[in-house]
């Protein structure tokens, strides 16, 4: 079988917090992309992790030397947190559907339905059916606001996204008095003149109609080139609503399918799991556990054929299949190792990948123990460049 050599070359420095920093939220979750002019645009969070957050505008550096070196960006776009994410769609056009500021059900006066379902996610989560709702938050939901680049243009235009509303759920904490609506938090895959997403902020309904009370990864497909998105088929929801099956990550493979790997759980160490589809994500294989823990994967299939897969918490970790289907991963590296018994001690462990060439690609992370130029202790955002060549 073939065997992947992986060279890693030295970390490089995005940014850094202050001395001493170590609030959760700040100074983590890097988010690469691609813009129209080539550029490498990379944002992370920097505000504490919580709905009311979202919408905000992010720190956000860019480089134009395929990531050798960065410098804040003060250009259009201008990335919202928690996650950005830039899609080279088709036609040369570029399209952004960002996170936005939530409804406030106490400031806009809105009464609620009776929730559908309750659960605990992170806590108590209510969740209500998008239809049971007036026609104004209907709207809210259907309409996401987008931005759109157009080498006709040459800029950034504002304007939205008409999001499939068939069996559209809407979730609200137990203490929070905002209504999150999803946005689009990694790039769109382009996939036989499609386009495709694996959403699973915005939550969906079971086939049958009933509500899960914890979470759905869900297939959402534009066929007029991001102007709408509709609901094509549920990728993975635990029939028992013990697990998240959340944060998932699609990438084409090698042999024209598709694989989408997710993570399982909240807060609990659990595997990750990973399924596919050969029929343009309309029917989607029975899950299968991968590896030992994971939050937030990454995967990215290299020019070369090669499948890069990454994750973390604890540290951050990559694993790579030689035959680009995600189906045999052999070899792992540790970027990072990370304590199992401390998980949030040495990393938030989201990472994101940019392909470089057919042989090569970035990894961007955090780091919280960094030490800064005066060996002094801070949170930072790092990138690496990583080559991984199959040899005989």
């Amino acid at each position: 079988m073939a065997e992947i050599s992986v060279r890693l070359c030295d970390p490089v420095l995005v940014s850094a917090s202050v001395t001493g920093e170590t609030r959760w939220g700040v100074h983590q979750f890097p988010a690469m992309s691609r813009m129209p002019d080539g550029g490498l645009l990379l944002m992370f969070a920097d505000a504490e992790d919580r709905h009311e957050t979202h919408g905000w505008p992010a720190p956000s550096f860019v480089s134009y030397d395929e990531g050798e070196s960065w410098l804040p960006m003060n250009d259009e776009p201008r990335p919202i947190r928690p996650h950005y994410a830039v899609s080279e769609i088709f036609d040369g056009d570029y399209l952004v559907v960002p996170a936005s500021r939530y409804l406030d059900i106490e400031k806009d006066g809105i009464r609620l339905p009776e929730p559908a379902a309750v659960g605990d996610t992170y806590g108590t989560r209510y969740t209500y059916r998008v239809s049971d709702m007036p026609p104004a938050i209907q709207d809210y939901f259907r309409y996401l606001p987008a931005r759109r680049w157009s080498p006709g243009s040459g800029v950034w235009e504002d304007g939205v996204v008409e999001y499939d509303m068939d069996g559209l759920l809407a979730m609200r904490r137990e203490r929070s008095t905002v209504l999150p609506r999803t946005f689009f938090e990694r790039p769109l895959v382009r996939h036989k003149g499609e386009l495709l997403y694996a959403d699973y902020r915005g939550l969906h309904a079971r086939e049958d109609g009933s509500v899960p009370a914890k979470g759905t990864s869900t297939l959402m497909v534009s066929t007029d080139n991001g102007r709408s998105f509709q609901r094509r088929s549920i990728i993975a929801m635990d029939p028992s609503d013990n697990d998240l099956m959340g944060e998932p990550h699609l990438s084409p493979t090698v042999d024209g399918r598709l694989v989408c790997v997710i993570r399982r759980t909240d807060q609990d160490q659990k595997p990750m799991c990973v399924t596919w589809s050969a029929d343009s994500g309309r029917t989607w294989t029975p899950v299968k556990d991968l590896f030992e823990f994971g939050v937030w994967p990454c995967v990215l299939l290299l020019g070369n054929g090669t499948m890069v897969l990454s994750y973390g918490r604890p540290g951050v970790h990559m694993a790579f299949d030689p035959n680009g289907t995600g189906e045999s991963w052999t070899k792992q590296v540790a970027v990072i190792e990370g304590d199992p018994a401390e998980k949030s001690k040495h990393t938030c462990g989201y990472t994101s990948l940019m392909p470089l060439d057919d042989d090569s690609f970035l990894i961007a992370y955090s780091d919280f123990l960094y030490a800064d130029e005066r060996g002094a202790q801070c949170k930072a955002i790092l990138t690496r460049r990583v080559q991984a060549v199959t040899v005989d």
